[in-house]
């Protein structure tokens, strides 16, 4: 319990520290900004369930993510050409600029709180992931 405690209390501090540095500036909120840069790497190709399992959160959640992206005016929605039961996202220009500056925000935030040690932990840190999703170790 105290591996699981001490992760719990690692994120939920850091992600609040980091939406507050964001607010604080004008950024898009945490959530906003991971969801833009999930789409982002889709380049025109995105979907909410691509937003769904890489936040780990419910499709209904990451829809209305989503909607919240596209009422900003950060992304645009249009129909998949080859399923009609769902949709592509893409960014919009403003889109692309709300995510660069609060990409920058953020990077910015999380180095100053953990430092080069704590970025230094990010390989090990997937590797461990890897494991709870259920993959093979993979060596260090």
């Amino acid at each position: 319990m105290d591996f699981l405690h001490a992760l719990v209390r690692l994120e939920t501090t850091l992600w609040s520290r980091v939406e507050h540095g964001l607010a604080e500036r004008g950024a898009l909120g945490l959530g906003s900004l991971l969801a833009l840069r999930i789409l982002s790497r889709r380049e025109g190709a995105g979907r909410v369930l691509d937003v769904s399992e890489e936040l780990s959160i419910t499709v209904g959640a990451a829809s209305k993510v989503v909607d919240r992206l596209v009422r900003g005016g950060l992304v645009v929605r249009r129909p998949h050409p080859t399923d009609g039961r769902s949709s592509l996202v893409s960014l919009t220009p403003a889109g692309d600029d709300a995510l660069t500056v609060a990409g920058r925000i953020a990077e910015e935030q999380v180095a100053a709180f953990v430092g080069a040690d704590g970025l230094a932990a990010i390989p090990q840190l997937r590797r461990l992931q890897h494991l709870v999703d259920g993959g093979a170790a993979v060596p260090a």
